[in-house]
């Protein structure tokens, strides 16, 4: 079966040899346009050599989706990989004098440079949904993924909400501008009243996930979009490398789950279900000043052989319970200086009053439980992580690149200035530099 069919392509590929149109094959780079099924019979066109070669028409000699032609991949990295989605443009050449069976592609030929999963951000529309109204007013909101260049320079509040806000929604990171939708696009800086030099680059799959490499903007009214690294899957699980901010950030599609590593070398895990570590030798946790243990329920310590606890100070151990202390061999007590034992009841030997044992003073702190904002009652913990949307009290300043600030506009950057303190002083200190070179 599998020979008939490769039998098949060449039979077709010698027909192509002995068309009028091979003499224009080595002429030059052609578009080609994607074909996934032959719009007559319905036929599924895979590569039967197994290359993985991609079936495309070149409208421009005279092909038609009934009979496309068969083009590899031309890596210089030996890199693999398609784009899958019909319809999509793809650069294309044919080696060797122009052969149609020595045909390649090596680029996608985008109308509309869309590179960011999700499609990019922009004012969201009012559809009903919550986005656009009330307190997510001013929100921006991922844009459905414009087909043509026309489409993508209408008025954001013209473009179609993303089915990605949902995700976002999810996550809690919808209204967060570092972690949630992402304006990267090459058009976004070509856009501005005064453009600017393209700072995005990067690549999506026809399903949807993404690479985008931003290097940081700021626009002529002062709106700061921050260097950042973005690896998103279709779904929505994402890593992010921030540079302006300092912060790297790695989450899953439902957000029940992230880490982060932030500017002030604080690392922050959050789990809705457990979380677990094992290692296979020893285990060392050290910590400068304190470390608290706070459990909702119970603490339970166990060690195959001892357990051992020094405190170069005092030792207090308290509970609003009973307490238990047994040993099943012998137990011995020693103490240095005195033995003070008090008891509500009678003990023989009762001496003075017994010191009484210090309490760890318990407080609350801020929750999140689904998408609502709640209060942990009783806890010894001085930092705790939550569910998206987190407040990040040790965050930075919203920060960009230094390449953005360089080729930002004079309006921007002053605008810019006024909103962040942070990024201010850079500026200022930049404007400084140069105009010390100038002198």
């Amino acid at each position: 079966m599998a020979y008939s069919k490769l039998g098949s392509v060449l039979n077709k590929e010698t027909k192509h040899q002995e068309s009028p149109i091979v003499e224009a094959l080595g002429r030059g780079i052609y578009k080609a346009v994607v074909v996934i099924t032959n719009p007559t019979t319905k036929e599924v066109y895979i590569d039967p050599t197994g290359r993985g070669r991609l079936a495309a028409y070149v409208p421009s000699l005279a092909g038609t989706a009934i009979a496309p032609i068969f083009f590899q991949h031309a890596s210089n990295t030996g890199s693999f990989g398609a784009p899958v989605k019909e319809g999509t443009v793809i650069c294309v050449f044919f080696s060797d004098g122009g052969r149609a069976s020595e045909g390649y592609w090596f680029a996608l030929a985008q109308d509309v440079p869309d590179i960011v999963s999700g499609g990019v951000a922009g004012k969201a529309q009012s559809d009903g949904s919550g986005q656009g109204d009330g307190v997510f007013a001013n929100v921006p909101s991922a844009k459905e993924p414009a087909t043509t260049t026309g489409e993508m320079l209408k008025p954001a509040a013209e473009q179609k909400n993303s089915d990605r806000n949902k995700v976002t929604a999810s996550q809690g990171t919808y209204s967060d501008l570092l972690r949630g939708s992402s304006t990267a696009s090459p058009l976004r800086d070509a856009t501005y009243d005064k453009p600017q030099q393209p700072k995005v680059t990067g690549f999506k799959t026809a399903g949807g996930s993404a690479l985008t490499m931003d290097d940081g903007s700021i626009s002529d009214t002062g709106e700061i979009h921050p260097e950042q690294i973005r690896i998103t899957t279709a779904s929505g699980a994402a890593i992010i490398l921030d540079g302006g901010n300092d912060f790297i950030y790695v989450v899953n599609s439902s957000g029940s789950g992230w880490v982060e590593i932030g500017a002030n070398g604080e690392v922050m895990v959050y789990a809705e279900g457990s979380l677990n570590m094992r290692t296979e030798k020893d285990f060392n946790l050290r910590a400068d000043k304190n470390i608290n243990l706070d459990a909702g329920e119970n603490v339970n310590i166990r060690s195959a052989k001892n357990t051992k606890i020094n405190a170069n100070e005092e030792l207090h151990l308290r509970s609003k319970g009973t307490q238990f202390l047994q040993s099943e061999a012998g137990m011995n007590i020693d103490v240095g200086v005195n033995c003070l034992v008090t008891t509500g009841g009678i003990l023989h030997l009762n001496g003075p009053i017994a010191q009484k044992s210090e309490l760890i003073i318990v407080g609350e702190m801020d929750d999140m439980q689904n998408s609502e904002n709640t209060k942990l009652k009783e806890t010894i913990v001085k930092a705790m992580p939550t569910h998206e949307p987190y407040l990040r009290p040790q965050a930075k300043d919203l920060w960009t690149s230094t390449h953005a600030i360089d080729t930002a506009s004079d309006e921007g950057n002053t605008a810019a200035e006024n909103t962040s303190m942070s990024l201010g002083e850079l500026i200022r200190s930049r404007r400084s530099n140069s105009t010390k070179k100038e002198d």
